[in-house]
């Protein structure tokens, strides 16, 4: 039997999930979102269970945030035994040698134009995404020159902080309200795989280096006032979208010519989740400065810019700082986690599980009609679903959701009919068949319920 609650879904049994709901509606802020009522209790690995003792499979890892899965027996060590020395220092005003070794890390792992060692590269910490793309935006502004204009994307999503925000283009109600940004932002429509599959229907397909050459330098912004590009490699609030290959390449061509430095948002697509380290590197292209958060702490709360040290370099003491920024216990999960993601080969399983989950969807897409496109890389997929004439559907898709949920499976949405695939990198394959068979089933079940109904619309 399926309950609903405050609009919500329950799974039963629901008995003690409900009372928190019910605190949840009346204590906490309305703005966040919430897709149906499961309440978290423990997890282990790829696998949770909620309060009322339901097992789950997690395909959401926290919004990509849980790299290495719920409670991984190193990441528990790595933080108590950091918590037992100290769990705070300021590291903006001392030294602290957590942060050390995560920035000699860094230096290892994320790839930076015209870097040519470890040395070359420097890094800043901080606490979010969203404070990591602050952070970006702030140090290309810093540079030399009258270069103040940045460049974003429709579809992106780089945070909800007044700085983010001014390049967010996702969703009108993230911006709703906030018509005071910052000035010097433009947006120009991203050039997602899918649009280029679709050409000679009636979807543009868009040459953005075109664009910007002939819309943008020659008639709005000359190219020496822009600071930066910023761009997502894989578009994920976006809907999972995968850019053309011939796009970052190109981007990359085009900003050298110019002195323009690009930001690579890599908060969701960074530290693994799509078999690399950073998503830059399937299409071997590096950026000036790189924003990384989510799976960097394993669910412990951090962010970072890596940049050039020649880019960074330019600011001096006090020109950036964060009270809570690089924090020893969030640095030393960082460092375990990076310790797990090499030593259990996840980058490597990451691409093996990716390649197997979408030649299975793509199967399963030949013979049901609501899904339009499967794609992705490593363990960021997404599954987009639309009507007979191509027009998204999010009521189905969100109902698919519902309905793994209510089989045992977290899964979550984004874009306009979109749902992602996105659990833990440590998940084994077992696990990942198990999770797809419940969406497959979930997905067959709705189509044949309401699959007519949903094609005579419009």
């Amino acid at each position: 039997m399926v309950k609903e609650h405050h609009g919500f879904v329950f799974r039963e049994p629901a008995e003690n999930a409900i009372p928190v709901v019910d605190r949840d509606h009346v204590t906490l802020s309305p703005s966040y979102t919430r897709s149906y009522g499961f309440v978290m209790d423990h997890g282990k690995g790829a696998q949770v269970w909620d309060v009322d003792g339901n097992r789950y499979l997690d395909f959401a890892a926290g919004i990509a945030v849980l790299a290495t899965g719920h409670s991984h027996p190193k990441i528990v060590q790595a933080i108590t035994e950091q918590a037992q020395k100290y769990v705070h220092i300021g590291a903006t005003d001392f030294f602290c040698p957590q942060q050390v070794n995560l920035g000699e890390r860094m230096q290892q792992i994320v790839p930076i134009h015209k870097a040519n060692g470890p040395e070359d590269k420097l890094t800043y910490f901080c606490n979010s995404g969203t404070e990591a793309v602050e952070a970006a935006l702030k140090l290309a502004r810093y540079q030399p020159g009258n270069r103040h204009y940045v460049i974003g994307f429709f579809g992106s999503f780089h945070g909800r902080t007044m700085g983010s925000l001014s390049v967010t283009a996702s969703k009108n109600t993230q911006r709703k309200g906030y018509p005071h940004m910052p000035s010097g932002v433009t947006h120009i429509p991203y050039p997602s795989q899918f649009s280029l599959q679709m050409e000679g229907t009636e979807a543009p397909v868009y040459d953005p280096i075109r664009y910007l050459e002939y819309f943008v330098i020659n008639k709005k912004v000359p190219a020496d006032e822009i600071a930066a590009v910023i761009v997502e490699p894989i578009q994920g609030e976006g809907g999972y979208l995968l850019p053309r290959d011939d796009f970052l390449p190109a981007l990359r061509e085009f900003c050298d010519k110019h002195g323009i430095l690009i930001i690579a948002d890599e908060v969701q697509s960074g530290v693994g989740r799509t078999g690399k380290w950073y998503a830059m590197e399937h299409w071997g292209v590096a950026a000036d400065i790189v924003c990384t958060a989510k799976g960097l702490g394993s669910g412990f709360p951090i962010g970072a810019i890596v940049a050039h040290k020649d880019i960074m370099g330019q600011w001096v003491p006090g020109a950036h700082a964060s009270t809570f920024g690089g924090n020893p216990v969030a640095c030393a999960a960082a460092n375990a986690t990076i310790d797990i993601i090499e030593e259990e080969g996840l980058l490597d399983h990451a691409a093996d599980l990716g390649d197997y989950t979408i030649e299975r969807m793509s199967r399963f897409k030949t013979v049901h009609p609501s899904i339009r496109r499967v794609e992705g890389k490593g363990l960021m997929i997404g599954v987009e679903f639309a009507g007979k004439h191509d027009e998204p559907i999010p009521h189905f898709r969100n109902q698919v959701v519902d309905e793994c949920y209510l089989n045992g499976l977290l899964t979550l949405a984004c874009g306009a009919s979109t749902l992602r695939i996105a659990p833990p990198l440590v998940i084994s394959k077992e696990e990942m068949t198990e999770g797809l068979d419940i969406l497959e089933r979930a997905i067959a079940k709705l189509e044949e319920e309401h699959w007519e109904n949903i094609t005579t619309l419009s």
